[in-house]
């Protein structure tokens, strides 16, 4: 606890005592080759990702980069384990994907080579996500103004020059966002800021004070010109103040006489989105958005602002006062830094301080800008292009990418993104475990993906598991592939529940109704096929379970009686009446050829061609049964007498 408390009070003497930084790591001053072979893998992987050469910077002072990065954050051996092993890594295949889903990186990087993890880590929070291959990250903030000079902002000469008060416009005519400056306009850096006005009764109270020895909020000045000074002959310092609520107009385009309206703090928080996003972005690379809660926040989807957690957003205060430590700002506020942006911070300054929201640590030096740990030193610009580096001069407008690469490679760790699965949206499960610092939102996972085999149901689109496997119950066709006999639409699966088999039958049983079970010697082509219909084939011997009718013989399904005379048999049974006129299971009719082939009652209307033979009611008496010449009619009549030639009839 005192070697704590003693690291903490050291480190605050620093940050208000000198400008923060905090220098590159300990490692590339003792190493003879600074950088390690798993850095080199790292270090490929990023020029495999970001391939433009215009971003690219230095090979070897990259590799440098990395692994400073890599050893102060909380993320950098998850991350190293993985982009610094051997080519072919498949989970680096994750990074090269055109499209990801959001994710919310969190984590903490070591500010001033104190041990990983301890109380003065600075954390960094953003969401990642990629689309058609350019990576979209989400910096969430929380802006708050701490008015040290009530109602008041101030402005930096830079910025003063690009805002205009309301007699410097016209009102518009056919536009009502978009204001006409006039012929002769000036910007409120040579009007409202020619002079300094003091709050009533405080005029003069800096007459006899020379600047460095004035409050750094230039608290007696109402609006106008604002001054001050660090040391008695250092440089001087100003600034232009207005009243908060007053109207202003920003000439956004510095080549036409066009204005918009802003309010002093709107704009502020304006111009720290929009310079931050336009340096930060590369077009068809990165894009950089800042989500500023209760400022530019409703314009980011509902679903994007869910994935943050209460205490995500990056806390940020804009204060009036010239900022303490030669006006050093820090990326958020903090217990050494309350105030960590001045209304007054340049443009520049944003850039460097983002990029500490990146998770990213300054390269230059912690005591000693040239120190021998310092980017700044000549041992690396003899060698090295550091200054283009933001890391290294804050406010370079110069773009390397392995900032972005060291940012995006955090999508491959383990995160806290929820608690339950309410905290993820819609597709998406909480793959909560043992360690909750490393629960994460996950798709939900198509049928035959693994899931927990203990409450694994939840991470399943059709929601549910069994045996480690996810499925939809009675979905697969026979013959596709299956783990569990649940899943089968028809049968059952050919492996043993958990394995991976085939929906197949083993018994008719395992069909639905009107269908059997087409079994043979390979049980993983087994199938449920449609009972078949009468003289359709069916096998030689136990074939009877495949017709419709339960009946097969000589290999044709049939319904025994059923034929009526003339019709197509393939066997006697099946004739209604007489027998089949072919060989028993050869294709034939159903005839007749005696009056014993037909039922009581009739007779045998027999002939020369068989195929014709019917059975016939037999005739009533007075009906004709004979004619001349014909013999042996008698059958034919009821009574059994057919006589009276020449018109023969029944008796």
């Amino acid at each position: 606890m005192k070697s704590t408390i003693l690291s903490i009070l050291f480190l605050g003497a620093i940050l208000l005592g000198s400008t923060a930084h905090a220098d590159l790591c300990k490692s590339v001053t003792e190493l003879v080759r600074p950088v390690t072979p798993g850095i080199e893998n790292d270090e490929k992987l990023y020029e495999e990702l970001f391939s433009d050469a215009t971003y690219q910077g230095d090979r070897r002072w990259n590799g440098i980069i990395l692994q400073c990065n890599r050893q102060r954050d909380t993320k950098g051996d998850e991350v190293l384990k993985i982009t610094g092993s051997a080519a072919g890594n498949g989970e680096t295949e994750v990074l090269k994907a055109a499209d990801l889903d959001p994710k919310v990186i969190r984590g903490h990087y070591d500010f001033v080579g104190l041990p990983i993890g301890s109380l003065l880590g600075f954390k960094y929070v953003y969401m990642l996500s990629k689309e058609d291959g350019v990576w979209t990250m989400i910096i969430p903030y929380k802006p708050l103004f701490n008015e040290l000079v009530e109602g008041r902002v101030d402005f930096d000469p830079s910025h003063a020059e690009q805002l205009y008060d309301a007699s410097q416009v016209s009102d518009p005519s056919d536009n009502v966002q978009v204001f006409a400056l006039n012929s002769d306009a000036k910007p409120i850096s040579s009007t409202l800021c020619s002079t300094s006005t003091y709050f009533p009764g405080d005029a003069g109270k800096y007459d006899d004070k020379q600047l460095h020895r004035r409050d750094p909020e230039n608290k007696f000045i109402s609006h106008g010109l604002i001054e001050y000074r660090y040391e008695k002959d250092g440089d001087t310092f100003t600034g232009c103040r207005v009243k908060k609520n007053i109207d202003l107009y920003w000439r956004w385009d510095g080549g036409r006489n066009q204005a918009v309206k802003v309010t002093p703090q709107g704009w502020i928080l304006d111009n720290f989105v929009r310079t931050s996003e336009a340096y930060w972005s590369i077009p068809g690379i990165f894009r950089l958005k800042l989500l500023l809660e209760g400022h530019n926040d409703a314009s980011f989807p509902q679903s994007t602002r869910n994935l943050f957690q209460k205490g995500d957003h990056l806390t940020v205060r804009f204060a009036t006062k010239f900022l303490r430590a030669h006006f050093n700002q820090m990326y958020k506020s903090n217990v050494f830094q309350p105030n960590n942006f001045s209304t007054m911070t340049i443009d520049g300054s944003y850039w460097h301080e983002v990029g500490h929201a990146f998770g990213l640590d300054d390269e230059y030096g912690f005591v000693e800008d040239e120190g021998k740990k310092s980017c700044k030193n000549t041992r690396f610009t003899g060698l090295y292009d550091t200054l283009s580096y933001q890391m290294c001069d804050g406010g370079a407008t110069e773009k390397r990418t392995i900032y972005q690469y060291i940012a995006v490679s955090r999508y491959l760790t383990k995160q806290q993104e929820c608690n339950h699965d309410n905290d993820c949206g819609a597709g998406r499960f909480c793959n909560a475990g043992l360690d909750l610092k490393k629960n994460q939102c996950m798709a939900k996972k198509a049928d035959d993906e693994t899931c927990d085999i203990a409450g694994g149901d939840h991470q399943c689109k059709s929601g549910y598991c069994k045996l480690s496997r996810c499925y939809t119950p009675n979905s697969v066709p026979m013959g596709e592939t299956c783990y569990l006999n649940d899943a089968c639409k028809e049968g059952k699966c050919s492996s043993l529940d958990g394995t991976k088999g085939t929906c197949v039958c083993q018994a008719d049983a395992d069909c639905g109704l009107g269908k059997y079970c087409n079994a043979g010697l390979d049980i993983t082509k087994n199938s449920c096929v449609v009972l078949k219909e009468n003289n359709e084939t069916c096998d030689i011997a136990g074939g009877g379970h495949q017709c419709k009718s339960g009946f097969c013989k000589f290999s044709r399904c049939y319904t025994p009686n059923s034929v009526d005379m003339s019709d197509t048999c393939y066997n006697d049974d099946a004739c209604k009446e007489g027998k089949c006129s072919a060989v028993d299971g050869a294709k034939g009719t159903c005839v007749c050829k005696e009056d014993s082939d037909c039922g009581a009652g009739k007779w045998c209307d027999a002939g020369f061609d068989t195929k014709v033979n019917a059975c016939r009611p037999k005739l009533d008496k007075g009906e004709k049964c004979g004619s001349v010449g014909t013999f042996g009619n008698d059958h034919k009549c009821k009574s059994g007498n057919c006589s009276g030639a020449p018109n023969y009839k029944c008796k």
